[in-house]
Parts: structure tokens; sequence; C-alpha cells
């Protein structure tokens, strides 16, 4: 294989694997496309899987990625696989052709005539050969207007559907004929008994040897005088205008009317079934890829939730932080104004009447870093039920404030008793947050209790119990 050689056009970078096709490229193209460089058939290149596109290097494929999208996976090949592959599309597009030419022209071209697209007349007339009429054809069209494919050829559709024909065009397995015609011999019976001897005579009273004018009847299928004329102009000065037509190859025999309408129909269920799978298997991966989308954007929306709130407790700790950084400042300028006074140390206030003077934000904060200061080293256990009960109460507050069964805590309650009152600092909690003592409860005071206060009194217990 390495001896053999492709041709590369090298304006383009187009392979050909024959001088004949290189030339009518440059013939076509222009002298600008006729400098062409020999490539051996082992030389790398590279493959997209996706759109069959190469490239002769990692750098050409790089930018070929940039310029089209489509083109995501490649493979490295040879020249030798792109002619492998070269011959496989021309053996596709060979294979469509025959089922072209397998229907009646002469009703194709009428139906291309009424605009009505090459593809689906094809189709149509191929569907209904049986009944064999311009209107079954249209019939079937307006039937199955609806089909996704109804304009497309695959290669799956022409394998079945010249399968199920027993007249197809010869194939490359079928003999050969050997040719014998010279000048001056007639066209065969076989042709001649199929030529519209009244057109072959309108053609003939213009000049037109009879030879010439059954061949251009046969040609173009009897379909008119017209048609005929136009064809011997065209190929007035073809080498082979005088010699006569070869005869027809013998026909494979046809199938009987209930076998090829028993085929036609098998091959159109065939087809349904074929295109209802792919549209389920295209469902299950719509529906697999939405449950995907949903899930992560669930896992997404919940990790940003867990940063916010991480986010909102760093920031809490470190305005507390300032907060009494700068309270402790201006308690030391005021304690050395006190001196420079008075010349000794102020009196010692007490804790109890300085919250007083706090915020109702300030009295929770200190209240709850009293308890944690006063247990966490004797009783951590104890503590973190406390506040987990204190947690308890003041959620149902905040998520129920018209509820009145949440307003009031009965102070005979056992866990009441046994979580909250042994400990110093949890009352003062409560009553803060707006409970006050009666009989044998602690009652709320106001009708609707402080929202900002409840959620606030909820964050710093949740931090300190994170600290615990």
């Amino acid at each position: 294989m390495s001896g053999q050689m492709a041709l590369r056009c090298s304006k383009t970078g187009r392979l050909f694997f024959s001088t004949a096709d290189a030339t009518e490229h440059a013939e076509a193209f222009g002298k600008e496309y006729a400098n062409f460089d020999e490539v051996p058939l082992d030389q790398k290149v590279w493959v997209a899987v996706e759109t069959g596109r190469f490239c002769y290097s990692e750098e050409e494929v790089a930018k070929t990625k940039v310029r089209d999208p489509d083109s995501k996976t490649w493979e490295e090949k040879t020249v030798a696989y792109v002619m492998e592959l070269q011959k496989k599309k021309d053996a596709a597009f060979a294979r469509k052709e025959k089922f072209f030419s397998s229907v009646d022209q002469r009703k194709l071209e009428l139906m291309l005539a009424k605009n009505l697209g090459k593809t689906r007349s094809a189709k149509a007339l191929h569907f209904t050969r049986d009944k064999g009429t311009i209107e079954a054809a249209q019939a079937w069209l307006a039937e199955n207007e609806a089909l996704p494919d109804l304009d497309k050829i695959t290669d799956d559709f022409v394998e079945e559907a010249l399968a199920s024909l027993g007249d197809v065009v010869m194939t490359d397995a079928d003999v050969v004929m050997a040719d014998e015609r010279k000048v001056g011999d007639p066209n065969p019976p076989e042709i001649k008994e199929k030529i519209n001897q009244d057109l072959l005579k309108q053609v003939m009273e213009m000049g037109f040897s009879e030879l010439r004018s059954e061949k251009a009847l046969y040609t173009t299928d009897n379909v008119s005088l017209e048609h005929a004329v136009n064809w011997l102009a065209e190929h007035a000065e073809d080498a082979d205008i005088d010699l006569p037509l070869l005869k027809p190859p013998p026909v494979k025999p046809k199938m009987s009317k209930e076998e090829a309408e028993a085929k036609a129909l098998e091959l159109q269920k065939r087809l349904r079934e074929k295109r209802a799978a792919e549209e389920k298997e295209k469902e299950k991966e719509k529906e697999a890829q939405r449950k995907e989308s949903t899930k992560m954007m669930a896992i997404a929306a919940e990790k940003a939730k867990e940063e916010d709130r991480k986010r909102a407790i760093e920031q809490q700790m470190r305005e507390k932080e300032e907060h009494e950084k700068h309270r402790a400042e201006l308690k030391e300028r005021l304690r050395q104004d006190y001196i420079e006074r008075f010349g000794c140390e102020p009196p010692e206030e007490k804790d109890e009447e300085v919250v007083k003077e706090k915020t109702s934000k300030e009295q929770l904060a200190f209240h709850l870093n009293k308890l944690k200061k006063t247990y966490k080293d004797t009783n951590v256990e104890g503590l973190k039920t406390c506040l987990n009960t204190l947690k308890v109460y003041i959620k149902n507050l905040h998520e129920n404030p018209l509820e009145a069964k949440f307003k009031k805590l009965k102070l005979e309650n056992k866990a009441f008793q046994t979580r909250i009152v042994p400990f110093d600092g949890a009352l003062d909690v409560l009553d803060v947050l707006g409970f006050e003592k009666k009989e044998d409860c602690l009652e709320q005071r106001k009708s609707t209790p402080d929202g900002f206060l409840c959620g606030q009194a909820i964050k710093f217990i949740d931090l300190m119990l994170g600290q615990i």
C-alpha cells in the first residue's frame, strides 16, 4: 500500500484517488486548483468521528475544532482509511441513485413539475407501484405528510426498498453483455416495441433517422416530442449517436401484486417501528437528563444555602468580636478617666445592672454567654440539653406567633423543671424574649412576639451548640 499514491489539491487539501477525478476538479474550478501533491496512502491523518472531516496535523485539528464545533472526537487514521471511507460514500450514493432509477421516471418527472420534491415523490411512486398511477402516489403523500423523514433517504431505507424490488437495474454481480454493436444495425426488437409509433413518425418527419429517433424516444420514456428533440440536440455530437442501443438485460421475475403489496407494507411497518424505538430512546435520554439536571440544581442550591449560612455565622462572629473589642476599649478609656479624676480604681459594676441598660439583642448574648461560661466545663451535656430546649421553645414561638399554646410555658412541666430551671441564665433568656411569670406559668407579655429577636436567639444558640 505504501507504493500507491493519492493526489491532494494544494489549494483546498481535498484528496483524489484517481487522475480523472483530479482533472475534473481542476477543470471545474480553474487553474488555481490545478496543482496537486502526491500523498502516500500510509500517511497519517486525523478524522472527525461526527462529521468525517479530516486534517493532516494536530495543529490543523485544533483550528478545525474552533471553526466547526460539531467535529468533537478525532481519531488518528491514514489516507488509505479516508479512501475506503470515500468508496463507501460513493457506493451509498450509487445505491440511492439506483433507488431513484427504480421508479417510473416519466411519472417522477411529472410529479417534480408539480414541485412535490424528488425524494418524497420517489417514495410515493415506490410504495404505490402496484397501482401505477400518479393519483395513487399523491394520495400516499397526503396520507403520510406528517412522517418526519419523508424527505430523507437513509441507507436502511434504500437497502429495504431495493430488496423489495424484483426488476431493479442490474447490479455489479449481474453478467455484463459483450458490446458487438456497429453503425447501420437497427435497434433491438425489445427497444422498438417500447417506442410510441405516433411520436416516432413525428420525429422522423423532422429529418432525424429512425435509429436516432427511436433512441431519443426510448431514452426520454416517450414523454413528448419536445423532450425527444431536445435530447437529440444535446447528444448530436456523441460518438455513439449512430450506434443502436444495447439489448436490455433480461428482467428479473416480478413479484406478484400480493407479494409486492405485502413487502411494501412490511417495509413501512419496519420503518415505523424503527422510528418509534428511536423516539422512545430519545425520550428516555431526555427524561434522564432532566432528572440529572434537577438533581444537580438541588445539590447546587443546597450547597449555596449552606455557604450562605456559614458566611452569615462568620459575619456575626466578626461583628461580635469587633463589638467586644470596641466595648473593651471604651471601658478602658472610662477607667483611665476615672483614675485621672479621683486617683483610684472605679468601683465594680454589677453585671445585672449593666445588662439591663443594653439592647434586647445584647441582653440575649449576655445571658447565653453566661450559660456557656458557667456550665461548659462542669456540665456540658446538661448545657446542650438546656440550649436545645430553649431553641425548641423559641422556634415554636417564632414560627407560630399567633398560637396561644406556644405563648405559655408551664412551670410544673417536668422538662421545664429539669432542663431550664437548674441552669442560671436560662430563665433570663426567656424573660428577654417577653416571657413573664404568672401563677403557674411563664406567659408572653406581648400579643405578637418579637420575630427578629427570636430569630437572633436561634442563631446565637446554633452558634454556641457548634462551639461546645
